[in-house]
């Protein structure tokens, strides 16, 4: 009993920091779409020569930033979902609580009551 409750609570906490870190990337995508918003007001269209090249390399390179951090973000919160939508046992229900065998890509997941075996974080396709 008290193996599968710590099990559960690993599996929770993995997500909750894949939450956090994916929020986090939003955040910095966030903060550079600020500062790009504050560089075009400050700077316009009114200055030329070699300060106007300059934001404008800074502009560029702000939103590379802000389409990876997004990218980032998108990736890492639809994993960390997609993992917990398929963390319930199809046989008894259980939530969170199986044993992951490591190194093996996809992963492989055990059930800790049942002994059923599934793939984590793939899509689940269901037959009828």
């Amino acid at each position: 009993m008290q193996n599968r409750l710590v099990q559960h609570l690993k599996f929770n906490r993995w997500h909750e920091r894949q939450l956090y870190a994916s929020f986090a990337w939003l955040l910095s995508c966030l903060m550079c779409g600020l500062l790009f918003a504050a560089i075009v007001e400050f700077v316009g269209f009114h200055f030329s020569g070699i300060f106007s090249i300059l934001s404008i390399i800074v502009l560029y390179l702000l939103g590379i930033a802000i389409i990876d951090s997004f990218r980032r973000f998108w990736m890492q919160f639809s994993f960390a979902q997609l993992c917990a939508n398929s963390a319930t046992c199809k046989s008894c229900g259980s939530y969170g609580a199986f044993s992951v065998r490591v190194g093996v890509r996809p992963i492989y997941v055990r059930c800790q009551k049942c002994d059923h075996q599934w793939v984590i974080g793939q899509q689940q396709r269901d037959r009828h």
